[in-house]
């Protein structure tokens, strides 16, 4: 499935995540960015070794990461321009949504930042962590929109979500029910006033600033 957004493409589709023709690809993780799930797993051995260095110097220089939090690295012998790794929580935890919603726009500034102009995610937190589909769906759905309505001009132009059979049909319907407006909408708005958007972590130009510092770009690994 496609969805354009003026003129940027969200795909939605059966595929897998290291055949699908994409600047860069992120990877779910674990706070050690050690390969415990079988997508890690699976791009590690095709990266070759140059990508757990990477992972393996980021974490003795800046110590285990926070679920919700995206790094990045270089891509090894991958055809992409870089790996960024998604820091996924496990059910159980608490807060699963909002942690992979974090991940998400975590990633998608990544993104921006770097001017990749596509990126392809798997499922975050689903199979080895126990998340259910629709939870990561609506994740997906809410971090996604949140970002390109904030950004009219953002160099990144395709996102793909590569799922396997066995969800496809769970992510659908979680994504298009996340996707629905209700007619009657609250009374008082004035309740939501104080919320901290879902989804969405605002760029202003002090942190972009920030990202291009040298101190800053020792935390990405390019």
């Amino acid at each position: 499935m496609n969805f354009q957004y003026g003129d940027r493409e969200l795909f939605i589709g059966v595929t897998d995540l290291l055949s699908v023709s994409a600047e860069v690809i992120v990877c779910p993780a674990q706070q050690d960015l050690l390969p415990h799930n079988h997508t890690a797993e699976w791009v590690f051995s095709q990266a070759g070794p140059q990508l757990q260095r990477d992972c393996k110097r980021l974490i003795e220089e800046h110590g285990t990461l926070e679920t919700g939090m995206a790094v990045y690295t270089g891509a090894g012998s991958l055809p992409h321009k870089a790996v960024i790794h998604a820091i996924s929580p496990t059910m159980g935890e608490g807060d699963e949504q909002h942690k992979i919603e974090l991940a998400i726009s975590r990633s998608l500034q990544l993104s921006e930042i770097n001017e990749w102009r596509s990126l392809a995610f798997p499922v975050l937190g689903t199979d080895e962590f126990s998340v259910p589909v629709d939870i990561s769906a609506r994740a997906m759905f809410r971090s996604i929109t949140s970002f390109w309505d904030a950004r009219y001009e953002s160099p990144l132009e395709k996102i793909m979500v590569c799922l396997s059979e066995d969800k496809l049909e769970a992510f659908i319907h979680a994504f298009r029910d996340e996707s629905f407006i209700p007619e009657q909408q609250p009374e008082d708005v004035s309740e939501l006033d104080d919320e901290v958007p879902v989804g969405y972590v605002d760029l202003d130009e002090q942190k972009l600033d920030y990202a291009d510092d040298d101190e800053s770009n020792d935390w990405f690994i390019k």
